[in-house]
């Protein structure tokens, strides 16, 4: 049993369901640990990739016998961090949750999760390895200020595995835009951005050029205007992977964000029914339609890969929604340089906006909140409608060729009973 010493294990768990080319991703989760906290200077550092990781957890913690275990979380991958926790604890360790689902849902998880020693909420506080909080949950700051260089974290030899991987990185970090389904907004400070500057960026992407893959996580990378017109990673990157919104899609946008060097295209299209998306805050437009496939058709002009993203049981879908979009997205195949992207609705228990929707969740587990599978039902609907909702949807991840994306879904909640689906064959 590990006895308290200078040893750290930063741990990543998997969402057991991954894009097949994109399964592992350097995240910027523990580069910038490592430099606020200044962890590299304090603690010897492991790392645990589940999946990557040639041996199991237990004997990586064995062998290197850490006092702390900081795990990270999204929302795909709390279910496998829970796991990876409950052997931690089995092995003596002190366990740490961090990341955007912990923030999002820290009371909850803390009631409920007691393999997690330590929760915190928001961005760790400088010095909190110094003199560590008594309390459970840890309040960090709401804000980031990311006008810093990270490229030469990466060049660590902990992240050696990561060699020939994705590589995540931020130009702008927040959001100036208002969808009231978005859960980030709740726990930053809405409206709030943080830029990096001209010269940094080109710093840490120059260093990160020996990486093939970049992937931008800005909530809308055209955010960043200036950015993008002052540098060209064009022939630095095998691909280059940003987000932005559809109705930021224009001739000139297209244009800025291909000279940058973005291969393939985010872009949350959300829904085709136009009360959604204006109840959703996500669009005023009557046009929506015309607009969705305007970006399309520039995506095609300019060689960029769109990746479109819908949502799938929101509060108000119509029962016959997914049936309606079939003549839509019948075409957005890879063949057609497509590749489109389902998300369930998830309505975080933790936060004020998912308040009021307990009748409605299919689970209480927080460990079912993945995106992959349903875990709340709209207004109006029984357990016979989501099945058809589900077989509907199976149906167009066939249409659509995108089970690499999107997996076929044949239950709600991981402890409910199987749902027998024929899937169609197309």
């Amino acid at each position: 049993m590990p006895v308290f010493s200078d040893r750290l294990c930063l741990v990543q768990p998997s969402s057991g369901y991954q894009i097949v080319s994109h399964q592992y991703a350097l995240a910027l989760t523990f580069p910038y640990l490592i430099r606020f906290l200044e962890l590299d200077k304090k603690f010897r550092l492991s790392l645990y990739v589940e999946g990557r990781t040639e041996q199991s957890f237990s004997r990586h913690l064995q062998g290197e016998q850490p006092y702390f275990v900081l795990i990270t979380s999204n929302t795909a991958t709390f279910p496998h961090a829970v796991k990876l926790a409950q052997i931690a604890k089995s092995e003596g360790c002190y366990v740490i949750l961090g990341g955007i689902f912990a923030s999002m849902n820290a009371e909850r998880i803390s009631t409920n999760y007691p393999c997690f020693d330590k929760i915190i909420k928001g961005a760790p506080l400088a010095g909190m390895f110094d003199q560590f909080p008594l309390d459970r949950i840890v309040e960090g700051r709401r804000q980031y200020d990311i006008d810093f260089e990270v490229g030469d974290i990466w060049d660590l030899p902990l992240f050696d595995c990561y060699r020939n991987d994705p590589v995540c990185y931020e130009i702008t970090f927040g959001c100036v835009y208002n969808c009231n389904f978005c859960s980030l907004r709740r726990i930053w400070n809405a409206g709030v951005c943080s830029h990096r500057s001209v010269e940094v960026v080109r710093s840490d992407l120059k260093r990160l050029a020996n990486r093939q893959i970049l992937k931008i996580i800005d909530d809308d990378i055209l955010q960043s205007p200036h950015i993008l017109a002052a540098c060209d990673f064009r022939l630095s990157f095998k691909k280059v992977i940003a987000e932005t919104r559809i109705d930021r899609v224009n001739e000139q946008s297209i244009s800025v964000l291909r000279e940058f060097g973005v291969t393939h295209l985010i872009m949350g299209v959300e829904s085709f029914e136009n009360e959604h998306l204006v109840s959703s805050l996500k669009s005023r437009s009557g046009i929506w339609t015309e607009t969705v496939f305007k970006a399309m058709d520039l995506c095609a002009r300019y060689h960029i890969t769109a990746r479109p993203v819908l949502q799938v049981l929101y509060p108000g879908m119509s029962k016959n929604y997914l049936q309606n979009i079939l003549p839509y997205i019948r075409d957005w195949t890879p063949t057609n340089n497509i590749e489109v992207f389902f998300s369930f609705f998830t309505p975080h228990p933790g936060l004020d906006s998912g308040k009021g929707i307990a009748s409605n969740l299919l689970t209480n587990d927080l460990a079912d909140f993945d995106h992959l599978h349903p875990v709340y039902m709209p207004d109006g609907y029984d357990i016979d409608d989501v099945k058809k909702i589900l077989s509907d949807y199976n149906q167009l991840v066939d249409v659509t060729e995108s089970v690499e994306f999107n997996p076929y879904v044949f239950f709600y909640g991981t402890h409910a009973l199987p749902i027998s689906i024929c899937v169609p064959v197309i």
